[in-house]
Order: structure tokens, then C-alpha cells, then sequence
């Protein structure tokens, strides 16, 4: 038995607004109003024609001894769908254990894998502040303080508000401990451009710590580079950053030197280091 378009398209739309697998005699009674045995077995027959053409997707009974049921999407589609939809409806932030119980018993079995894949596809982000939580945003560095940190910076705002001339705000505060939004809500906010000499003086000031060694790691030129950056109230730009130190190489003026174990660079280290023609990480560099 072959459906027909019509057919199809109307059993499709009945699955697609439940929001919820269905089984065949759920389907017969929305389309035929009517769950008789015969009428049950045509749309179960439908059903499994549209899944072998890939339209609907079979899901498994809700309980044991239960009719196995069809969806729109893969259930481990579905259940990520779910998910994203829990961690929107509680404001962004749900906790795991929350995020979990709120799952029907077979949804849970998708659990762990609908969450690791969200989280790979950079659609849900974790966090633990006391618990763990399932996020919608990238965490910031303030979100990771815990309640009583943030009560005990608050506290500490109202004390040293009373000497200033202008009150200084937790979001401000929030602002500045997150570092990259700074210039967001500095007002008048300059553009100063890396030098030669700055790079100098950052050099001078690292080397001694090398040990006799001529070189020294770009991260912590990038260091140097961060904090210059936020006493200017600019924003840090690892892009410019890098091309900085890649036209100075090119120039003949400083030389880049590979890291001979890359594995056991941490992954932040690993970005803000350059990248050589044949893939290397350039880790280090010195004046020529």
C-alpha cells in the first residue's frame, strides 16, 4: 500500500502538531476519527512507508508493552529539541538534575547524548556555580562566582561607595571582572596602536625569567598586550595582535620559534600562539 500525497502530508501534519510522537492508533483517531483494528493497521502501514522514505522517524513506546511510535524527527533530535526548550522556559538556565527529571522516562535514555551534542554544536553551554547548570549563553567570568561571592561584592560596593564621587554599580563592576565587554560601557574609549617599543619593553620585562634563554612565549606577550589594552579602555584583538608579530617576522625584525610539544599546550595557549606554513605552533619569539 502506497500513500498518497494528500495522505501523507495530512498524517505528517498531525504528528508535526502534537510536538510529540504518535502511534498509529493515535494518528487514526486525529485523521479517521476512528481507532478500529482495520483503520489502525492502514495508518500503521503508512506510517512505516513514510519512515522507510525517511519522512517520519520510529520512536519506542512510552511504556513497556506499549505501540512503538513515529515522529517528524529522530528521537535524538527530538529529545534536543526538548531540552533547548526546558533551558529557555526556566530563563536561560536550568540545572542538569532539573533538566533531567523534567524528561519522560524514555526521553531520559537520550539524555547524556542529546546534551554532549548540543553542547558541541554550541547550542547549550554548561556551568557550576554550587550545582551544574545547562546555559543558552557562554558562561562569563562573573556567572561562575557563587551567590555569597556576589552578596560579599555587593557588600563591598555599598562601603566603598560612600568615599566616591560617583558610585560605581555591580554591573559595572560585573563588567570589568568580564574583562572583553569593557569598552562596551567606558565612555570615550581610545585607540591606541601596538608599537615596536611596547614590544620591546614587554620582552625586556619577561626575559630575565627565561633563565639565560633568548626567547620568550608569545602568551605572555599577550598578557602584557591584555592589560595594556585594558588601561587604555580598549578591547583586547588577538587578530591584530598576531598580524603585529607576523609582519614584524616577515619584516626580518623578530624571529618565531615552534613549541616541540604541542600536545601539552593548554588550548587558550594554543590560540594565541601563531601557526607556521606547515602547521607548527610558532610559541616563542625573539629579536633578530
Amino acid at each position: 500500500m502506497i500513500a498518497s500525497r494528500d495522505d501523507q502530508s495530512i498524517i505528517l501534519e498531525l504528528i508535526r502538531s502534537a510536538n510529540t510522537p504518535l502511534t498509529a492508533k493515535q494518528v487514526a483517531q486525529n485523521w479517521l476519527g476512528a481507532t478500529g483494528q482495520e483503520k489502525v493497521r492502514i495508518v500503521q502501514i503508512l506510517l512505516e512507508e513514510l519512515s522507510a522514505a525517511g519522512r517520519t522517524f520510529e520512536f519506542p513506546p512510552q511504556k513497556e508493552g506499549f505501540s512503538k511510535r513515529f515522529g517528524v524527527a529522530p528521537p535524538l533530535e527530538f529529545i534536543c529539541g526538548r531540552i533547548l526548550s526546558l533551558v529557555e522556559d526556566s530563563g536561560g538556565r536550568i540545572t542538569q538534575q532539573g533538566a533531567r527529571a523534567a524528561l519522560k522516562k524514555w526521553e531520559r535514555e537520550y539524555y547524556d547524548q542529546a546534551i554532549g551534542k548540543l553542547a558541541r554544536e554550541k547550542k547549550l553551554f554548561y556551568l557550576t556555580v554550587r550545582y551544574k547548570f545547562l546555559v543558552s549563553e557562554p558562561p562569563t567570568p562573573f556567572d561562575h562566582l557563587l551567590p555569597r561571592q556576589v552578596t560579599a561584592l555587593r557588600e563591598i560596593l555599598e562601603r566603598i561607595n560612600r568615599h566616591r564621587k560617583t558610585a560605581l554599580t555591580i554591573e559595572e563592576l560585573k563588567t570589568f571582572l568580564n574583562v572583553y565587554d569593557l569598552v562596551k560601557v567606558l565612555p570615550g574609549a581610545v585607540s591606541e596602536k601596538l608599537s615596536e617599543d611596547l614590544l620591546r619593553e614587554w620582552y625586556n620585562n619577561d626575559l630575565p625569567r627565561r633563565g639565560g634563554l633568548a626567547s620568550v612565549p608569545i602568551p605572555w606577550t599577550w598578557s602584557h598586550y591584555e592589560s595594556w589594552c585594558i588601561s587604555n579602555k580598549t578591547k583586547p584583538d588577538l587578530g591584530k595582535f598576531q598580524d603585529f608579530m607576523l609582519h614584524l617576522h616577515r619584516a626580518g625584525k623578530i624571529e618565531l620559534i615552534a613549541h616541540s610539544m604541542t600536545q601539552s599546550l593548554p588550548d587558550r595557549e594554543s590560540e594565541i600562539a601563531l601557526k607556521g606554513q606547515h602547521g607548527e605552533v610558532l610559541y616563542y619569539w625573539k629579536w633578530r
